[in-house]
């Protein structure tokens, strides 16, 4: 595990810092969530501000479980099952009425973003973590070409390439369940990029490189899983705004940090040589292109860059994978 210990102190010190943001949040402006999420303000704003003291306090569990891994696993497991009954009681709550779906950006954050970091240290040592390590590369291609896959046959129709923004509204109306498990699969591809980019780094010889690179990445990952939880929760109200704002964080900010950390693992992969690293370099020549073309809020750069970048990146993963076995 020494050479991923870095990575898992990482992991459980942002939980500490989230833990303790989102518990000082719901603490000192209870009503603040409800505005947020256009829910009726509360009768007992009191009930909610304990909540977030509760939440609070297991940031003082995680930073402790950063700081001595070796005594870790007990926190992590307490974590765990709260982080698995949290989005049980979720979706409860939503289907009651008592929510909206608009919430999923709370659930995803606090909750479902923490099950693969934490259940990975858990496992680390079993012959299942070598195998689920093993296989970091082809899992990630795999979810990407399957998220691909989903962009064209389930997605498009109430994206930005369509310019009717009432077809786009009818669609997402009319095909909740399509729309919803195509965004979901999306997540699923970014939280395996960032466990590719850990696996890379962790190969490295130098490692302080490669955990800016794991942050640079998580940055990403935070703005991309954001504007999924959006187009998963929000959708179809408030469409136009919310598509663009969206756009801007998932092709723009969060493509854009995930090129720069593929840029940084690849300069100090030193050992690079010949197609493979001409490969590499058209893959993040893509994600330049995207980042660009999004910025630009150009549909037609996006459809043709995102393209060459799936269509560069899902195999590419899976033979970077294996040359770096």
């Amino acid at each position: 595990m020494q050479e991923r210990a870095s990575y898992y102190r990482i992991v459980f010190g942002l939980a500490a810092l989230y833990n303790f943001a989102f518990g000082a949040w719901a603490g000192l402006a209870p009503d603040a969530f409800f505005s947020i999420f256009r829910m009726r303000p509360q009768l007992y704003p009191s009930i909610w501000s304990c909540l977030g003291m509760v939440v609070g306090t297991y940031g003082l569990a995680y930073g402790y479980a950063a700081l001595r891994l070796d005594r870790a696993a007990p926190f992590v497991v307490i974590g765990l099952v709260g982080k698995i009954l949290g989005p049980i009681g979720w979706v409860m709550t939503v289907r009651s009425g008592e929510w909206p779906m608009r919430t999923f950006t709370l659930i995803l954050f606090n909750d479902l973003v923490w099950w693969l970091p934490f259940g990975l240290f858990l496992i680390d040592r079993t012959g299942l973590g070598v195998r689920l390590r093993s296989a970091a590369a082809p899992i990630c291609a795999s979810l990407n070409a399957a998220a691909a896959l989903a962009l064209l046959a389930l997605l498009r129709p109430g994206t930005e390439v369509v310019p009717d923004v009432a077809r786009r509204a009818a669609y997402i109306a009319t095909h909740p369940l399509a729309w919803r498990s195509g965004w979901a699969l999306w997540i699923a591809s970014a939280l395996s990029l960032v466990a590719f980019y850990a696996w890379w780094g962790s190969r490295l010889r130098d490692r302080s490189w490669a955990l800016a690179a794991f942050l640079i990445a998580v940055a990403g990952m935070a703005c991309d899983l954001g504007a999924e939880s959006l187009f998963i929760g929000w959708l179809p109200d408030g469409i136009e705004s919310i598509q663009r704002l969206g756009s801007l964080l998932t092709g723009g900010a969060a493509n854009g940090l995930y090129t720069l950390a593929g840029i940084v693992l690849t300069l100090k992969t030193t050992a690079l040589r010949g197609a493979l690293r001409v490969w590499t370099w058209a893959v993040w020549g893509c994600g330049v292109a995207l980042t660009a073309t999004s910025l630009a809020s150009s549909a037609a750069g996006m459809q043709v860059s995102a393209g060459a970048l799936m269509i560069l990146f899902c195999p590419w993963t899976w033979v970077m994978g294996r040359w770096l076995r």
